[in-house]
C-alpha cells in the first residue's frame, strides 16, 4: 500500500479527470458557485463498503507556465459522519486529511513545476499548509512551497508570477 495515496483504510487519494463529477456539490457547498471544470482535480475518497466510495476532501491544481496554482480545497464533514470513529481519530491524529492530500498532491506533481503557491485567507487552512512546507510571502495571503533547490531570485521571480495572477 502506497501511504501517500492511501494513506488510511478504505481512504483513497488519486487525482480524477472530471473533477465536478465527484464533487461539485461539496464545492457548492461551501463557495455557492460550480467546481471548476479546468486544472488538476485531487480528490480524497473514502470507501464505506464496496457498493459506495465517497469524495471527503477535494483540492485543485492549475498549471501556469513554469509554477502551479492550487485552489479550492475543501472537505465534507459529513461524509466523516459515515466514517467508524476509530478511523477519524487516526486521521486527526496524523494532521487530517487535507495534509495528506497535499502531500500526495505535491509528490504527484513535483516533476510538472519549479513551485507549489496557494492563496488562502483561512487560518485553520494555513496551518495545515505550512505543515506541509508552504511559507508565507511577501504578498497578503499567497504561500508558496519551493520542493527544488533554487536561488533567492528564482524564487523571489515565482512569487511575483504568482501573485500577478491575482486571487486563485
Amino acid at each position: 500500500m502506497n501511504t501517500l495515496t492511501r494513506p488510511f483504510e478504505n481512504v483513497l487519494i488519486t487525482t480524477v479527470s472530471d473533477g465536478p463529477f465527484f464533487i461539485d456539490d461539496l464545492f457548492q457547498r461551501k463557495f455557492s458557485h460550480p467546481a471548476p471544470g479546468h486544472g488538476n482535480s485531487v480528490v480524497c475518497f473514502y470507501r464505506k463498503n464496496w457498493q459506495q466510495f465517497m469524495p471527503i476532501c477535494y483540492v485543485n491544481f492549475n498549471q501556469h507556465d513554469e509554477i502551479m496554482l492550487g485552489g479550492g480545497a475543501t472537505t465534507d464533514v459529513f461524509a466523516f459522519r459515515n466514517m467508524p470513529r476509530q478511523l477519524i481519530s487516526e486521521i486527526k491524529s496524523a494532521g487530517g486529511i487535507y495534509l495528506h492530500m497535499l502531500r500526495y498532491s505535491i509528490h504527484h506533481f513535483r516533476d510538472d513545476c519549479e513551485a507549489f503557491f496557494g492563496y488562502t485567507a483561512d487560518k485553520l487552512a494555513l496551518e495545515v499548509d505550512i505543515k506541509a512546507g508552504f511559507e508565507p510571502t511577501k504578498y497578503q495571503h499567497l504561500i508558496a512551497h519551493f520542493h527544488k533547490p533554487t536561488t533567492t531570485e528564482r524564487k523571489q521571480y515565482l512569487v511575483d508570477k504568482a501573485n500577478s495572477v491575482g486571487p486563485f
